[in-house]
Order: C-alpha cells, then structure tokens, then sequence
C-alpha cells in the first residue's frame, strides 16, 4: 500500500481524532482515579489494573476507529458509511468536544489532587514509618511503661537510619494502645507508608516481643516476629527488631549506623527504665501543668539512673537538657543551673566524644544558656550526621538560624520537624511563628490547618489558628468563638491576657478585670508566648485603657517590684529590662526609662539576635510612646515592620499598648501598610 494513502485513510477514518480522543480521555481517568481512590482507600493494585486497562484499550480504540463509525443511525462499518449521505454523516467537531471536554476534566482532577493532597505518601516518602505505642500484656500495671520503653527505643533505633522518615516521639504517642486504631487514617494523617504495633508481656526475667508491620496504604501485614527470650536481651531483641524493619524497607543501613543500633545505651536495665521516665518528661514540657516541677523530677530520676550506670551518656545528655530549658525559661535562673547543665555535657563528651547525642546536647548548652548561636550550629554541625531523623535536632537549628536572622534556614529545618513530628506543638507551633515573624500569616494559618488534618484537633491549636487570622487581619470573630468554646483553656496564661483584650476592645473594662482577678495565676504569656509578664502589668494596661490613672500606677509599682527582684537574680536579662523601661515610662519616669531601653538594646542588638532583639527595640518604641515622644515611636515601628518582628497589623490598630500614636498621619500610614491586601 502507498504510505500516503495509508495516513490519509488513516486521516479519512478519523483515526487520528479518535487517538487524540482516547488519549486525552485517558489522561483524565487516570487524574481521577489517582487523586479520589486513595481518598476511599482502593486498594493500589486496583488501580494499577486500570491503567494496564487502558493501555491496552489504545490499541483496541484505534482498531475500533479504523473498521467502524458512529453514525446518527448506530455504530456502522467505515464502507458502509461511506455510502451514507453527507449530511447523515457526523459533525467533524465532536471530536473537538471531547478532547476540550476531557482536558477540562483532567486538569480539575489535577488540580484538586494538589489541593487536597494532605498528607498523602509521596515517592519520596515510600521508605517512611511510625512505630506507634506497644500494648503491655503484663498483670503487673507498672510493666505498661517498660512497653513504652520498648517501642520508644525500637524507634530511637530506626531513627538512626538516614535512608528512612521515621516519625518521631511526640506524634506516635497520641496513638495509645487500648484503642482501635485505623492504620490508613493513621498513615494519612503522619504521612507515612508503613506501620510497626507490637506487644510486650515480662514475667519476672522473661520478655515476649511481638511486633508486625503493616503497610498502611493497604492495611496489608507484611511482617512479624515474636521474640521469648530473658530480659537481659532487651537491648539485642531491639537492634534485631529494628534492622529487620530496615530490611523489610529495603533500606541502606550504612556500616556506622549498623554498629550505633546494635549499640547498649546501658548495662543496668533499672538505670534505662529511670531514663525513660525522665526522657517522657523531658520530650513532653510544653505539656507539663507546671514546667519546674516536672523538670526537676526529671532530673531526680536521671541521677538516679546514673548513680547505677556512671557511664549512662544518654541519661546525661538529657540531664544537660532538662537544666537548660529550667534556665532557658527563667524557671531557675542561676549560675548553678548554668554549671549543672555544663558539668553534664561535659561528662557525656568525655565517655563518648564520637556521640552525635552529646554533641547535640553540647548544642543545646550553647544556645539555651550561652546564647552563643555560631558555637551551637557547629555542635549541630558534628551531631548532624548521627541524627537524621531527630525533631529536637531540626528544631534547635531552626530556633538557632532564626536568631541569627537566617529565616529560609528556619523555615526549613522547622518544617522537616513538622514532617517528622507532626503531631509536635514545639514542631508547629515554631514553623507557624516563624511564617507570624514575617508577616506572612496566611501560611501560618496554612501549617495549622494541616496539623488539625493531622488529626490534632484540640482547643490550643484552634487558639493558635485564630491568633494568626486576628493578627494578620484584624478579624476577632475566630478567637471571640473559640475563647467561648473553651472558657477552662489556659496554656501556661497565654488565653487570659487575650481574654481581657478582647474585652477592652468591647469597652467592656469590668470583665477584662474580672478574668485577671479570676486567673489564679500570677504570671501570663503574651505577644511570642514565651516570655512571662507579671499579673499587675495586665491590670495597669486595663486601668490605662479605662483612665484610672491612680490604679493604672498602682499596679505598674507593683509589676516594678517584681521585675527588680527577678533582675536580682539574672540581672542581664534584656527582655525583662525592657519591659521594666516601659513600666517606668508609665511611672512617669522617662529619662530613666530610656536608659533602661538602650541598656536592654545594647544587651541584646538585633545583629546578635534578630529574635529578641526586635522585642527590646519594640520595647524602647513603646517607651517613646508612652512618654509622648511621637517621632521617635513612630521612627522605630517604621523600623520593626521592615524586619521579623511582632509588630503586625492587628497589635498595631488594636492592641492598648499603641492608643498614643493613634490618629497621627504617619502612624496610620504604617497600620494600612499591614492591613491584609
């Protein structure tokens, strides 16, 4: 046959149309299926028999439109209606139709696969894992922590593995045993591809292990093992467990992380069964009723843990944490805490000075109680290798490059956290406040609706999202709901200081001093919910707000007080000193209140730490505020919305604090710079 003759029967068949067709149809079912069936949990190789299907139907199709044509009277061979009349023959055009048709179709799908994607497994992640809580078959009720335990090492273990995401600590423990647990929910919700459950039942020196791994994307088990053997083989049925995982995975365990599982954190089974109380209490702070207190037990049983195993590196490690966060937190302020903290790094180093733990924990001591960020991110920098999946390693460099103004830096390592750690507040709430820095508070909103997809649908994240929405655009109707939704919140007394804000906002001074006095706490959270301001500094912004001048100074002498015996005891504390220079700017004492201001800046300038020293500098503009030195608060916020900083739309249009600089032309220019476009 003439080659040309055959494309051009080929043209007059339509079978070009028809393949252009067929392939676009095609596109558009396969966008379909691939973005809705994982949604009804169909199972993958159901879908993969699809595709094979319609790959094997192209050729069919083409077949199809060679012998035969759709006609208005049925299907009919190509010779049969050729002899048709033209005008009985079909419109040229509905091919058109049904390639436009399609696209539209394939290109909606995509698009909404995109958006609803979640936390759905990417190609990237098929080597990704959560070892979800063991269940304690044991009569003794105290063996239930030692099934903890079990996982909780089983999972250090395969967090050493640099070709696996292993989900961390926090997140895997929202998932108890005890109740029924949806493995592809649970999969979806961390991001995961496979699941590890197991048990654990000891009886006097006898351990029964069993684990499985399930792949969560089919709720298909692929793996299990029981391991009955004496509890001195703790550690050994651990490292077995975990790199039989790693094999399941089809991992790459490098040689030097092989030897890291295999290695026995301890000798003495009582010392690491006191270090796992300690570390739950440790990994879990923020969700301590009272920070101190746990902190401290912590350490009672961390000594006690190394009192029977003086060689224990990660009970030290740990030790060093827990006495840097009591100093970080102005829980214990003192030189001995600093000592304590130096003391047990030290002593890890020397025992392991290979020890990517101990380096980290070398790390932690710079930044928490040094402030020494370049001598932190070179401890990181050692400690990196050995910790691929470790949230509080991501989050210490986030919290360390943040501070040194490198926030493309930050924002990545506090995301790898929230992939690792998703259900982590310390992960989520850091990588939205960094997004709240930069004023970019649609994404901050964005990471919270993920974490409440992630299923931690709980008050505080609902009062973090809201937060976000009023400071970004001044809409109060989302913390107005959920403020009434959850009168008992109360995290650390961040809720009661936004309560009675937002009853000043209603004019409404009697209940924005009710909800003060009702708070038996002294102390509160404010503005980056970190740093405590004292219950009489609340009580003169509303008597301000009110104009009870006698009240107003009351109240700012008695917050003075506090401050001065708190400076006692950390005496270089610029946060704190510059919050004392706005008090004595409400006393009326301005000249002594800028030098506090400038002492506070040239503590802590933005060059060392763009962080805190944006909040000193908004401390000396606040000054000038309320000392009625418009030009300079006004030349200072110019200043602060040029750089991260809490200075946003909302505080600035609403918050007490500004009501001076309201109405002055260059102030207002400013706030409608900020207002949400």
């Amino acid at each position: 046959m003439n080659p040309k003759h055959f494309f051009g029967e080929l043209k007059r068949r339509n079978v070009y149309k028809v393949a252009v067709a067929y392939i676009v149809a095609a596109w558009a079912l396969a966008q379909g299926i691939a973005q809705v069936f994982p949604v009804f949990d169909i199972p993958n190789w159901i879908i993969r028999l699809i595709v094979v299907l319609i790959v094997i139907g192209f050729p069919i199709a083409l077949i199809s439109a060679w012998a035969f044509e759709i006609t208005p009277e049925g299907i009919k061979r190509t010779e049969e209606a050729d002899a048709m009349p033209q005008s009985a023959r079909p419109s040229n055009r509905t091919w058109i139709y049904i390639v436009v048709v399609g696209a539209a179709i394939s290109l909606s799908l995509f698009f909404l696969g995109r958006y609803t994607a979640g936390n759905r497994i990417t190609s990237g992640d098929r080597k990704s894992i959560a070892v979800l809580p063991f269940a304690s078959l044991s009569q003794d009720k105290n063996d239930a922590y030692f099934a903890d335990g079990v996982q909780d090492q089983i999972l250090t273990n395969l967090a050493k593995v640099s070709d696996l995401k292993v989900i961390s600590h926090t997140s895997v423990r929202q998932y108890k045993t005890g109740a029924e647990r949806n493995v592809r929910e649970i999969g979806q919700q961390l991001g995961v591809a496979y699941i590890m459950e197991g048990s654990v039942q000891r009886v006097r020196d006898r351990l029964r292990i069993n684990a499985q791994l399930i792949d969560a994307r089919t709720d298909t088990h692929i793996w299990a093992e029981t391991y009955d053997r004496t509890a001195a083989d703790l550690f050994a049925i651990q490292s077995e467990l975990a790199q039989s995982i790693v094999t399941q995975l089809k991992a790459k365990l490098s040689p030097q992380q092989k030897a890291e599982i295999e290695e026995r954190p301890t000798q003495d089974l009582d010392a690491f069964e006191l270090y796992l109380q300690a570390k739950t209490i440790v990994d879990s702070y923020l969700n301590a009723t009272d920070v101190r207190a746990a902190m401290l037990q912590a350490l009672k049983s961390l000594d006690d843990a190394i009192k029977r195993d003086p060689n224990f590196v990660s009970a030290y490690c740990y030790a060093a944490r827990a006495n840097d966060l009591l100093f970080f937190f102005d829980l214990d302020p003192t030189p001995d805490r600093i000592s304590l903290a130096e003391a047990a790094v030290n002593t890890a180093l020397r025992l392991r000075p290979d020890s990517a733990e101990a380096h980290f924990a070398q790390a932690d001591y710079y930044f928490r109680c040094l402030r020494d960020y370049d001598r932190a991110q070179e401890e990181l920098a050692i400690a990196r290798p050995g910790l691929p999946n470790s949230t509080p390693f991501f989050i210490l460099s986030g919290y360390t490059n943040r501070r040194r103004n490198h926030f493309a830096d930050a924002e990545r390592d506090f995301s790898t956290a929230f992939a690792l750690d998703p259900r982590n507040p310390n992960a989520y709430n850091l990588l939205a406040d960094t997004y709240v820095l930069q004023r970019r508070f649609p994404e901050a909103v964005h990471v919270y609706d993920n974490v409440l997809a992630a299923g931690e649908d709980v008050p505080i994240v609902r009062f973090r999202r809201a937060n976000c929405v009023l400071n970004g655009t001044g809409n109060t109707g989302p913390m107005r709901d959920i403020l009434m939704k959850s009168p008992e919140m109360e995290f650390a007394g961040s809720q009661t200081p936004v309560r009675s804000w937002m009853a000043m906002l209603d004019g409404n001074y009697a209940e924005a001093e009710r909800v003060l006095v009702a708070s038996p706490r002294e102390d509160f959270q404010d503005v980056d919910l970190s740093f405590y301001f004292p219950k009489s500094w609340y009580q003169a912004m509303v008597s301000r707000a009110k104009g009870d001048s006698a009240r107003a100074t009351a109240a700012l002498r008695e917050c003075r007080e506090i401050l001065a015996q708190r400076l006692m005891v950390k005496p270089e504390h610029a946060r704190r000193i510059a919050v004392l220079a706005q008090v004595d700017a409400g006393l009326g004492e301005k000249d002594l209140a800028i030098r506090e201001a400038q002492h506070a800046i040239d503590l802590m300038p933005i060059s060392k730490d763009i962080y805190d020293g944006a909040l000193v500098l908004e401390g000396l503009a606040q000054v000038y505020t309320w000392t009625g030195d418009r030009d300079r608060a006004i030349e200072l916020v110019q200043k602060l919305v040029t750089m991260p900083s809490y200075i946003n739309y909302a505080r600035l249009k609403l918050h007490p604090l500004w009501s001076p600089l309201r109405g002055d032309p260059r102030f207002e220019k400013i706030v409608a710079s900020l207002a949400p476009k």
